[in-house]
Parts: C-alpha cells; structure tokens; sequence
C-alpha cells in the first residue's frame, strides 16, 4: 500500500467531523477532569506563593533554575521521590483495571491504598512535609508527626498483614527493615559518611525494595486476571 492509500484509508478518516465528534463525546470526563487538575495546580501554586511572600516564578520554575545550582544536587532523593510516584502510579492503575474486571474488593482495596500511601509518601518526601512544612504549620514538634507516621504504618501493616502474606512479603521486610535503619544509623557506608548521608542511602534502598514488592504484587493480580479472562468457557 502506497502512501496516497495509506492517508486516504487510514489518516485522513481521523479527521472527519464524525470521527472527531465521536472523540470529544468518549473524552469530555476526561477533559473535564483535567481542566480540573490544570486549574487546581495552577491555583495552589498561586495560594503558596502569596501565603509564602515569593514572587510566582520561584514556584513555578525548576529548583536548579531558581537556585541557579547544577542539576544533579540532589540527585538521590529526586530518584527516591521517582521510585514513589512510580509505585503509587503502579499501584493506582492497577487498582482501576482490577475495579473493572471486578477483582476481590480486598485485593483492589489493598492495592489502591497503598498506591495513595505511596504517592503522599512520595509529596511528603518531595516538599518535606513531615520534617519541615507540617511542623512550621502546626507550630508543633517535628518528633509528632513522626509518632502520627509510625501509627498510620501500623495500623496499615495491621489491617492488610493477611494480603500481604499472599505476596512476596520479605520485600516489603527488606524495605522496612532499611528504612529503620536508615533513621538510626549504626553502620557508614563506604564514600557516604559526611552528614549521615548513609542514613539517605539506606531510605534509597528501602523504596526500591518498596516498588519492587509493589510491583510483583500488582503484576501477579493483574497477571492472574488475565490468565483466568484467556481460558475457554
């Protein structure tokens, strides 16, 4: 098929009025909703600005630019805050392709909260909240929002400990287990010794064992989902 055919059976048609038409009628939510989103992050950007007394482009424009620093400082936990958002990213459409093959409700709960656990976890590491914002906004010690964390992770592992079982659990011991670690350091890492930055590494390497347990466990109920759609009445 030359390329006159090719536009004329199958770029062309995309850009008839019906076809157009059809599309705005299946995307108008979706259109919606992102105006929404649009406007609403433009609109907080705006709020924090005058709440904060900053010019709007400081808010607006990239950290290294506004700094004037090389882009790479902070490199590590910029790859942290990544690994959140890719969990939580994971997880959330995970969780909406289950809803709709009606998967357990327990196994779509499980996976949909600890996508939106993981995206706060990821804004929280990203803005500081737990360390820096909250505790200026509250006028409180930071040690409390610490205690409050450590009781929502509890109550979290409490409440899904029997899910989590289902799944390669030592992954999610490992990430546990170094994020402990990394807030009471006993060991220094080779070359990272200079303002507990092995305490930094440690968190790293927790939020990988973190997306990697969410990763298996979203990819095995998905994976289940379609195996059990594929067999033959």
């Amino acid at each position: 098929m030359n390329l006159k055919n090719v536009l004329a059976a199958q770029i062309f048609p995309r850009f008839s009025c019906p076809a157009i038409k059809n599309q705005i009628l299946k995307i108008w939510p979706t259109t919606v909703l992102g105006i929404i989103v649009s406007l609403g992050g433009a609109g907080i950007t705006v709020f924090v600005a005058n709440l904060t007394g900053n010019p709007i482009w400081k808010l607006a424009k990239d950290p290294a630019e506004v700094m004037r620093y090389p882009s790479y400082i902070g490199m590590l936990s910029n790859w942290s805050v990544l690994l959140w958002i890719s969990t939580a990213a994971i997880c959330l459409f995970s969780a909406i392709i289950l809803k709709q093959q009606n998967a357990a409700g327990a196994t779509v709960m499980f996976i949909a909260i600890s996508g939106g656990f993981s995206l706060f976890l990821g804004i929280d590491d990203l803005f500081r909240l737990h360390d820096h914002v909250l505790p200026k906004l509250f006028h409180v010690r930071e040690r409390i929002f610490y205690a409050l964390y450590l009781v929502v992770i509890l109550a979290y592992l409490l409440y899904f400990l029997p899910k989590i079982l289902e799944y390669d659990y030592l992954l999610l011991g490992a990430a546990f287990f170094l994020f402990g670690l990394s807030r009471r350091v006993f060991i220094t890492l080779p070359y990272f010794d200079q303002f507990m930055t092995t305490g930094d590494v440690l968190k790293y390497f927790g939020i990988v064992f973190w997306l990697a347990f969410f990763y298996r466990a979203a990819l095995l109920e998905v994976g289940t989902m379609i195996k059990a759609g594929n067999k033959p009445a």
